[in-house]
């Protein structure tokens, strides 16, 4: 037995990780909560009155221009984003998903720098709905719609104070009662302002030097739209007040800026703790890149044979 196998079969193993462990129950606790609280599983912990002449609660319900399904599946399109940035610029042209070894191709590669930058994302994008739920089950604020969802068992006067009321509506679900008084501040803002300015940056900071002076803008153009179509039409559908807006995007700005400077540490490769086997120089033309690989790689081959 040679000494290479000998040190594999002796070598220790590895002790338990248990900050790993720590990290996964708290992340389970986190999503559980979070699950709970937008499904309306929550119990109401804070029941607001309202005025009588709240002109601001007596909108109708008009439903919602972008329902949940398309914001959860909003919130999972960065991933393959990001997928396509990694592999058209920091993979050579010539090679886009040959295969380097037995084992793997050069789009298996990307992929695992793919899940680097989202693993980062999502746990900001997690963080920032626990800070956002916690916010809506403790404010209790009455949507614009509060009035025409509920149907409270009160007939108002004037500008009298309501404290005390029971919503009669049998329409809908008890979790929608309970929803329209979770308006401050707004997920879908935070939501979508959050996934536009992480892919804003994460273009900014990612895309090297082109020759289109056009590209990079018209992209993080199309990526801001979304996030403010999504907010505006919160207002517009009467679920939330502009206020609430304001301060969900408020959050998801922030949240995002926070992410990409301190757990993505701006985007700096030279940062990164996984293989940068790939990746190249931002502030080397591509069109030189490619050029010095398939040269190289051309150059290899002829030694080779």
């Amino acid at each position: 037995m040679d000494t290479e196998s000998l040190k594999i079969l002796t070598k220790p193993k590895t002790k338990f990780e248990w900050p790993i462990i720590f990290d996964a129950t708290v992340t389970i606790t986190v999503v559980t909560f979070i699950a709970i609280s937008e499904f309306g599983l929550f119990p109401q912990l804070v029941k607001r009155g309202y005025f009588c002449d709240d002109r601001s609660i007596q909108h109708p319900f008009n439903g919602d221009t972008v329902a949940t399904s398309v914001l959860l599946i909003s919130g999972i399109i960065p991933l393959f984003l990001i997928w396509i940035t990694e592999l058209l610029f920091y993979t050579p042209p010539s090679t886009l998903c040959a295969r380097t070894d037995g084992l793997s191709t050069r789009c298996s590669n990307t992929w695992h720098k793919c899940w680097y930058w989202f693993k980062k994302y999502g746990r900001g994008l997690v963080i920032k709905l626990l800070i956002v739920d916690i916010l809506k089950i403790f404010s209790g604020e009455h949507r614009p719609h509060f009035i025409d969802t509920c149907r409270p068992d009160v007939i108002c006067e004037g500008n009298e104070y309501v404290s005390t009321y029971v919503c009669t509506n049998t329409d809908y679900r008890p979790y929608f009662i309970r929803d329209a008084s979770k308006s401050f501040p707004s997920g879908h803002s935070s939501v979508s302002v959050y996934a536009s300015i992480f892919m804003i940056w994460y273009l900014q900071k990612r895309i090297p030097k082109v020759r289109s002076v056009m590209a990079l803008p018209l992209c993080q153009i199309l990526v801001a739209i979304w996030g403010i179509f999504c907010s505006m039409s919160r207002i517009i559908d009467n679920r939330h007040h502009w206020w609430d807006v304001l301060a969900g995007s408020i959050i998801g700005a922030g949240a995002a800026a926070l992410t990409c400077m301190f757990s993505c540490h701006n985007f700096d490769r030279t940062k990164l703790k996984a293989s940068q086997t790939t990746y190249k120089e931002h502030d080397i033309n591509l069109v030189a890149n490619n050029i010095h690989y398939m040269t190289t790689n051309g150059l290899n081959s002829t030694i080779s044979s």
